[in-house]
């Protein structure tokens, strides 16, 4: 799937469509030309290069005038996805320092059974729980709006886009810190590579960078908040579920924040948002409810 400007589009992304570009044109031969691929840090079983497109074959997807609305679609699509990436992610990295842990001996006990480590697990554990109920519901919002048709927009489609920016914000960053942490558990042994713990570090650096780092999820999630009243929605959405105190005090700080000028607004989000998210996740967390817990002692 490729973006493009088709001839006498206007400038600017709303002149984008989507196209669908084949591999081999219609004689059988290539239909693009690839000018070098590119070492980087992990996925490097996924090839990534730059491409040129020189009379390439492709069909437009969609009506010409929506494809920044299809390209965001798509986006929106593969955070869902890039949020369970994410989580797994969490998971991995926890599983591969509890199964090292228990053999560790530390004071003639294993180092799972040591106070600070057995209460490092355990908060990891919740950040799992945290980051599937994130993951989770966005895959759950996405089943029922995918079909809507742009631009015409529901309720339910607005939530769901705010959900899926704080769950590819808060699973992406849960995945940083908890390869690290794992790395930190196996001690000198999680930087060699050929224990394969440093993978998931590498792994989930590029997780927190694609379909939108950080600072986009933020900003994205502020605009759906102010453009199509996001945070309303998401406070009544979670209303039978959050704490009440803690939900009102996100309002006034969402309100406030939304007031602000704009160089403002975008300066002071990060931390309503980081919060939002966190409060998102605890919610859903109680509206699934079904927690993973650590293994008894």
């Amino acid at each position: 799937v490729v973006a493009a400007r088709p001839d006498g589009a206007p400038a600017g992304v709303r002149g984008l469509s989507l196209f669908l570009l084949p591999r081999y044109r219609a004689d059988g031969s290539l239909n693009y030309h690839i000018r070098r691929l590119k070492d980087k840090i992990a996925t490097r079983s996924v090839p990534t290069g730059e491409v040129e497109f020189h009379d390439s074959e492709a069909w437009l997807l969609g009506r010409q005038e929506h494809g920044i609305y299809l390209i965001l679609e798509v986006l929106n699509m593969s955070r869902v996805s890039n949020a369970f990436g994410s989580t797994a992610v969490v998971q991995r990295a926890l599983g591969m320092a509890f199964a090292f842990a228990r053999q560790r001996m530390v004071f003639g006990k294993p180092l799972i059974e040591q106070p600070l480590m057995r209460r490092q697990f355990e908060r990891r554990l919740h950040e799992l729980n945290l980051s599937f109920a994130l993951a989770w519901e966005s895959a759950r919002l996405f089943e029922q709006t995918w079909r809507e048709p742009a631009p015409r927009y529901s309720d339910r489609f607005h939530l769901f886009r705010l959900i899926v920016h704080l769950a590819k914000y808060y699973t992406a960053e849960a995945a940083v810190q908890a390869a690290k942490w794992s790395m930190e558990v196996h001690g000198g042994i999680g930087t060699l590579a050929e224990f394969g713990v440093e993978r998931l570090l590498r792994e989930a650096m590029i997780a927190d960078i694609w379909e939108g780092p950080p600072h986009r999820q933020i900003l994205d999630g502020v605009e759906v908040m102010e453009r199509k009243n996001g945070f309303g929605l998401l406070a009544e959405y979670l209303a039978p579920y959050a704490d009440r105190e803690a939900l009102d005090a996100m309002k006034r700080r969402v309100a406030a924040l939304l007031a602000l000028p704009q160089e403002d607004k975008e300066a002071e989000s990060e931390a309503v948002f980081v919060d939002l998210a966190r409060l998102t996740a605890e919610a859903l967390l109680t509206k699934h409810a079904h927690p993973q817990k650590l293994p008894a002692r």
